[in-house]
């Protein structure tokens, strides 16, 4: 799969390779072993549930006022959705997810191109955080000719649901490529 001009892993929803001719322009491990075992970068992985870092590991007035004590795995803080955020999980996919839309490409406008999707269940009280959520993350790959060159476009989108009766919480998903 690295020799392909696009691959993916499911720990993490991690894109692994993004090949510009011969050149993987994505920072990255040889295998997923190599990312279980060596990737505090976070190379390559959907982010979540909040990437970045909330102070303190702790959410304030959720759910009608409620506190939310997180998991603190930076220093105080929890970071990028804590020790076992979503970018140390497994995910289901890829499945091919048909033909997509890529938005607002610019210079180009939309293009249309093939998906594939990852999708994660998140649980109540996962690394500290309330609600149940199904996570999608979406791949979608496109080839159009700019100026007389060919270029590939990867776009990402991501879908998250509350289910099971939860009303709010917090989810601010990015990929680290």
């Amino acid at each position: 799969m690295a020799d392909a001009p696009i691959s993916f892993l499911p720990l993490g929803a991690i894109l692994q390779t993004l090949k510009i001719g011969d050149v993987n322009i994505v920072q990255g491990f040889p295998s997923q072993s190599h990312y279980s075992s060596h990737n505090a970068p976070y190379f390559g992985e959907t982010i979540g549930r909040v990437a970045n870092r909330i102070r303190d590991a702790k959410l304030d007035s959720l759910n009608g006022g409620k506190s939310y004590a997180l998991a603190a795995n930076n220093g105080k803080n929890n970071l990028h959705g804590g020790v076992v955020g979503w970018g140390k999980r497994i995910w289901d996919g890829p499945i091919p997810a048909g033909i997509r839309t890529i938005k607002g490409v610019e210079g180009v406008g939309d293009l249309e191109g093939e998906s594939v999707m990852f999708s994660l269940l998140s649980e109540d009280g996962d690394e500290g955080f309330p609600g149940t959520v199904e996570a999608k993350a979406f791949y979608t790959a496109a080839k159009k000719e700019v100026d007389g060159k060919d270029v590939t476009i990867l776009g990402i989108e991501y879908e998250a649901e509350l289910v099971g009766g939860a009303d709010e919480t917090v989810i601010n998903m990015t990929n680290h490529s």
